[in-house]
């Protein structure tokens, strides 16, 4: 027989409920959540093993050894746009064989932390986040006092924008810069949502929040030049 010890671990935003089922011959042979273990017993004749969840399914060939050490997780890109989409192709669910020490002090802290580029809570822009929760409690107190077609979506944009910039504000430690950008590139496309869905006879309001965000979204940018060049 063959013992696979078999780990998972997602990312901070993969929040998936469901577990992650592992086959042997398309046959389902257990189901594993994120930050738990698990061990399986194969044929000493097994060559591989697969996984699947929802869309996301993926395979790797076994070694000889009768006892191994297996780490499922998801490469994660280092930059922002890659950081979205190569999590979300089909073969994301990736398996790495270890040692058996390695495999007992894999944590996701240590799995995650030297794949990403940390910002520590100090060098946030705080200014710029405070004027992005402004636009935010704008554009929450309008979607409350304002009766119009858009209001329900507004207080989400609004609401979700705050609780968003909220995260950051009272982060005391450090961030992902990945989460940090994307975060606030929401919050942009945010708040040009929620210009573009108020009506035209409340356009001084228009160009107060277009007035804030252009000054949001030019600052974001100079905030991350500015990393880069440091």
């Amino acid at each position: 027989m063959k013992t696979v010890h078999l780990k998972l671990f997602f990312p901070k935003h993969w929040n998936q409920t469901e577990p992650l089922a592992i086959y042997y011959n398309q046959e389902l042979i257990a189901h594993l959540q994120s930050n738990q273990f698990t061990v399986v017993q194969l044929p000493q004749e097994a060559t591989s093993l697969h996984w699947q969840l929802s869309e996301y399914k993926n395979s790797i060939e076994l070694p000889p050894e009768e006892t191994t050490y297996l780490l499922l997780s998801v490469p994660m890109g280092d930059k922002l746009i890659s950081s979205y989409f190569k999590p979300k192709q089909s073969n994301s669910i990736q398996g790495t064989f270890v040692s058996q020490e390695e495999f007992k002090n894999s944590t996701k802290e240590t799995l995650y932390h030297n794949k990403q580029t940390w910002l520590p809570s100090t060098k946030l822009d705080k200014p710029i986040l405070y004027i992005g929760l402004l636009i935010g409690v704008i554009s929450l107190l309008y979607a409350i006092y304002a009766q119009t077609d858009w209001s329900a979506i507004l207080f989400l944009l609004g609401g979700g924008t705050i609780v968003s910039l909220l995260i950051l504000i009272f982060e005391k430690n450090r961030v992902p810069i990945g989460d940090y950008k994307s975060r606030m590139w929401a919050s942009v496309g945010c708040f040009i949502l929620i210009i573009l869905m108020i009506p035209r006879n409340d356009y001084a309001i228009q160009i107060l929040l277009t007035i804030l965000t252009l000054g949001f979204t030019l600052r974001f940018l100079y905030h991350i030049r500015k990393l880069q060049i440091k």
